[in-house]
């Protein structure tokens, strides 16, 4: 048991080593590698069932030619030694005939000249190959290959031993010269398709080395590099539009990045500006002067607000980004949620209706928040009547926002959604995170998380409808 297990491990020892420094090779090698093995295992499963299929061939017909010879002998009727055993041979070249009498002495022979009984016999095959006839000897010499078989006859009341000798020479060695022959093609084939594979193969790999090429050479600041997709193979133009594509979004999400670091330092900026400035005026003026210590505290708690509210939506957009932002879902009333809204404004220039109650599973918070943005905007960018109408059209609600502001041009309506766009480009403090751009981010991710779809009609100088289309629970 210790051995077998001891030899066991070498052989798993063994497997994983090969195993590991095949896994170390290039593909072009691993697939060179693994092809040079296959066709070696073919060429040599192939010739091997090739030889042993004509040497059974070649021994099964000498076999053949014997027993013709004896179903012959069996059919004379002629009581003559030389015409019965000799004449039936006549027609079959390479079968020897020897007749010997029942005390085994020599009484007919077709070719005196060939060696004695005695002395083949002696270079008889002691292990007989798989493919040799059952009932025959195998008579190997240094220059000859016979077949051997002894069959007695009774002729007129007589005991003979005819012992007949098939050559098998000229076979012997044309199977040994196409064996030999067989070698050298198929080295000389494996040697060839290695060649050739080995070429086609770095054809085929191209696209993958440059791809391998090509991401080398990007960088954080270099996204431009891009893969050629003419000439070549279907596979290789569809990698090479996939690496493309992938390279385009993550030129684009590092553009972003950037844009964000940007945005943020810049939002970032002007809260900790305000802060520094009138804790330098406190720190020269001191708090003598009440007036100026009242505008100082009311700017910096401003300032810290703001920056308080950034942080938190930064924080909220961080955590989905992540999906970690929690929602807390229940069957709730989108008519009572924007009720809640609406009434939380306490603002006169908002218009409410109604079509009547209309129930949807989802986060009541989260969807508090995302109207609340949107009104926001509405308020922000209109100075009259804001109007907020929950229309029931089946099982589905559409809440529409409508103001007559400054509008929305066809271009920033496919920006509105992105982090720090704002449709007037201009920043401005304010105590919303929407002054920064970031509510209408948040306000989508919302929409998107609860299966909600926003469709904006927007004219410049003309208004904005904003539509929320829910579908019922």
């Amino acid at each position: 048991m210790a051995m077998s297990s001891a030899i066991s491990t070498e052989s798993s020892n063994l497997f994983h080593g090969i195993s590991n420094f095949f896994k170390q090779k290039k593909i072009s090698s691993q697939v060179a590698i693994s092809f040079t093995l296959v066709l070696l295992v073919t060429v040599t499963i192939s010739n091997f069932f090739t030889n042993a299929g004509m040497r059974y061939l070649f021994h099964h017909q000498a076999a053949r030619s014997i027993e013709f010879v004896i179903d012959k002998m069996n059919e004379s009727n002629e009581v003559d030694i030389d015409k019965k055993f000799l004449d039936t041979n006549l027609a079959f070249s390479g079968v020897i005939v020897r007749v010997l009498d029942e005390n085994k002495k020599l009484v007919a022979d077709s070719n005196p000249r060939f060696p004695t009984t005695e002395k083949l016999l002696s270079h008889a095959t002691k292990n007989r190959p798989f493919f040799a006839t059952k009932g025959y000897e195998l008579i190997e010499t240094a220059h000859s290959f016979f077949y051997y078989r002894e069959v007695p006859f009774q002729v007129d009341g007589k005991i003979f031993y005819v012992q007949l000798f098939k050559t098998i020479t000229f076979e012997k060695e044309l199977m040994e010269y196409m064996s030999w022959a067989n070698i050298l093609l198929d080295f000389i084939a494996i040697i060839l398709s290695v060649v050739i594979g080995f070429f086609f193969i770095k054809k085929v790999l191209n696209p993958l080395r440059r791809v391998t090429e090509t991401a080398r050479e990007i960088s954080a600041g270099k996204m431009d590099k891009r893969l050629e997709v003419e000439n070549s193979s279907a596979e290789a133009i569809e990698l090479s539009e996939s690496f493309n594509s992938m390279l385009d979004r993550i030129n684009k999400t590092f553009a972003q990045q950037r844009q964000f670091i940007s945005d943020v330092s810049h939002e970032l900026r002007t809260p900790v500006t305000v802060i520094d400035g009138y804790a330098q005026i406190l720190e020269k003026f001191g708090t003598k002067n009440k007036d100026l210590l009242d505008e100082s505290v009311t700017s910096i708690k401003g300032a810290t607000d703001n920056m308080k509210n950034l942080l938190e939506s930064l924080l909220f957009l961080a955590r989905a980004d992540q999906g970690e932002q929690p929602l807390n879902k229940v069957d709730v009333d989108v008519e009572e949620i924007l009720k809640s809204t609406v009434e939380s404004y306490n603002n006169p220039r908002i218009n409410f209706s109604s079509d009547g109650s209309f129930k949807t599973f989802g986060d009541p918070t989260a969807l508090q928040k995302m109207f609340s943005v949107i009104l926001d905007n509405a308020l922000e960018y209109s100075d009259d009547e804001v109007t907020v109408k929950l229309k029931i059209l089946g099982n589905i609600a559409k809440v529409n926002f409508i103001d007559k502001g400054i509008g929305i041009s066809a271009d920033d309506k496919k920006k509105i959604f992105d982090r720090f766009f704002r449709a007037d480009k201009v920043r401005t403090k304010s105590d919303d995170d929407k002054s920064v751009g970031l509510g209408l981010s948040i306000a989508k991710w919302i929409a998107d998380s609860h299966g909600i779809e926003f469709e904006v009609e927007s004219e410049l100088d003309k208004g904005t409808t904003f539509k929320c289309v829910i579908r019922n629970a």
